[in-house]
């Protein structure tokens, strides 16, 4: 036997495998546990656990193979997903508040957003190959996006933010709202909530707009209102107490600040909550940036990294453009008003939020 084979099969290799194995357990797990959350909200698992049911009254009443319904049950007990009581499971209050399809927080949208996501992923070698997918902007925010992060910022975000905005003295003074590029509208919902003599306006893509009516709706925000339109060209002629203007493409264009300025009434309030690169910031997210390149919209000019676009200021260059025409009241920093990180493109990552009077 030659003496290289004799020594592969007797001796360790001379570099451990354990780090690379690392990483492939995390991928291995973290995969297959995604697979049976994303399998147990599409089989309404979650749903048919508000009452105690045995594994096998779980699985007639959904038509499952009874094994696979118990190992499912068993390995969502471990991850305290729900709870077991005499082979009785239970939704646990993790579930009971966000697996449920009728919980107030539910973050179905979320898990499908992730699953989506993993869909462009497993293109990947194609894209490395040939570039980037080409979508739809309008409707690829109208899908899925728009209600994933709806149900992200109701976890926290939202309501962090808007204690900050409450707390300035001009707010509660403020009778106009305008929510650039706001999405589903919960941040001019919620704002109105807290001002009652308040009125907002949603300003989106068309097919965005449809979306966000059906939020106000669904809150009963009878002072928010929705324009339809496109920020970057059209011109509007009314103008605002406050202007939010929160995580949209344009946030660091230094095209949209006179705009702004012009749409402010005197004294007016600017709430810009967007995620800013530093002169000579060479990444925030590795694994992010690739994200944000597999995807390309038509007429929507991407920069190389996460959030960033063609013709973007940098921080330095923003805040010195805004103090131009605006008075900087308070940066507040992302720890100070972010959610939870999940890795995807919605997270806050290292946001800033900047509160600006009109000269």
């Amino acid at each position: 036997m030659d003496q290289s084979v004799k020594a592969m099969l007797l001796e360790q290799p001379a570099v451990s495998v354990n780090p690379l194995y690392h990483i492939l357990c995390n991928c291995s797990s973290g995969y297959k546990t995604f697979c049976i959350l994303n399998a147990a909200i599409e089989l309404k698992i979650f749903d048919y656990l508000d009452t105690p049911q045995t594994s096998e009254s779980l699985a007639e009443t959904l038509n499952l193979n009874p094994d696979f319904c118990y190992r499912i049950l068993a390995y969502l007990k471990e991850l305290n997903l729900v709870e077991e009581n005499n082979r009785a499971y239970q939704n646990s209050e993790l579930s009971r508040c966000y697996l449920h399809s009728k919980a107030a927080f539910s973050q179905h949208n979320v898990v499908k957003n992730i699953h989506n996501g993993f869909k462009v992923w497993e293109q990947l070698r194609e894209i490395v190959k040939n570039g980037p997918i080409s979508a739809n902007e309008s409707t690829f925010f109208a899908d899925n996006l728009i209600h994933s992060l709806a149900e992200e910022a109701l976890c926290g975000e939202l309501q962090k933010v808007v204690g900050i905005i409450k707390k300035l003295p001009q707010f509660a003074k403020a009778r106009s709202l305008l929510d650039l590029g706001g999405g589903h509208g919960l941040y001019s919902i919620a704002l109105t909530a807290a001002n009652s003599a308040l009125r907002a306006d949603v300003y989106d893509f068309p097919n965005v707009i449809e979306d966000t009516k059906k939020y106000i709706d669904r809150f009963c925000a009878d002072r928010v209102d929705t324009l339809a339109g496109n920020y970057f060209k059209d011109t509007l002629h009314k103008t605002y107490d406050i202007i939010l203007f929160s995580y949209s493409p344009g946030g660091k264009n230094p095209e949209m600040v006179p705009k702004i300025c012009d749409w402010l009434n005197p004294a007016g309030i600017l709430i810009s909550k967007h995620c800013f690169y530093r002169r000579d910031e060479v990444s925030k997210s590795r694994l992010l940036d690739i994200e944000w390149n597999l995807l390309s919209f038509e007429g929507v000019s991407k920069d190389n990294n996460i959030y960033s676009f063609c013709g973007d200021y940098s921080l330095e260059s923003y805040l010195e453009l805004l103090k131009k025409m605006f008075v900087i009241q308070d940066i507040v920093h992302a720890p100070d008003f972010s959610g939870q990180q999940l890795d995807k493109i919605g997270d806050a990552l290292d946001s800033i939020l900047i509160i600006a009077k009109k000269k």
